[in-house]
């Protein structure tokens, strides 16, 4: 039996939880002063702009994300000559909200930290890439004949993973006073693809 084109998830919690209560406490005042997004629905949300990563207060998240990048773009060999974060933000939400199901384009890797999750709060779901026409009923679920992970979050774990792999944000069913924070971002790689029909370069 061989598995075939493995798709890789990578998890861990940061080495220092306090970071988690720095970076709310920092998310909370850009929220009071209207620094990003609010949608006022009967489900809210506030979501700031993409740049978190240019930003003091994000450097020990944003050093962290990239020596984790590091170690997994090393582990599937790819040749570059760096890596960086092309985007970061975070998500105050009702931890009841849910999300559709995406990817992330024009990057090799994402990922996601829980800065605050609240018993109860809408987890992060992922889906099989592959697509397939028939649907037969199983006797039992496996990782062989499943469409969807689900990985507990918890304050302070990250999640990476390859862009393409689509993922989404159940609905919770927490107190709706309290609120679910996430900061995600993506990277992408520097160098030459030399491949032929296939040159260009990563900037």
């Amino acid at each position: 039996m061989f598995m075939l084109f493995p798709t890789g998830l990578f998890t861990g919690m940061v080495p220092d939880i306090t970071m988690c209560d720095r970076i709310e406490k920092k998310l909370r005042e850009m929220q009071k002063a209207g620094d990003g997004v609010t949608a006022k629905t009967f489900l809210r949300s506030f979501m700031t702009s993409d740049n978190l990563h240019t930003l003091p207060e994000f450097k020990e998240l944003s050093d962290l994300v990239l020596s984790e990048s590091k170690l997994i773009l090393d582990n599937y060999r790819v040749k570059r000559d760096s890596e960086y974060i092309t985007g970061m933000w975070a998500n105050i939400t009702s931890p009841n909200r849910r999300q559709n199901n995406h990817v992330h384009p024009n990057c090799v890797l994402s990922g996601v930290v829980y800065i605050k999750m609240p018993p109860g709060a809408g987890m992060t779901l992922f889906h099989a890439p592959r697509r397939s026409e028939i649907a037969p009923d199983f006797i039992e679920k496996t990782q062989f004949n499943a469409d969807t992970f689900i990985l507990p979050p918890e304050k302070g774990r990250m999640i990476l993973w390859q862009s393409y792999l689509p993922h989404s944000v159940d609905n919770g069913n927490a107190d709706d006073k309290d609120d679910r924070i996430v900061v995600a971002f993506n990277v992408m790689i520097r160098g030459k693809v030399e491949t032929l029909t296939a040159k260009t370069t990563f900037a």
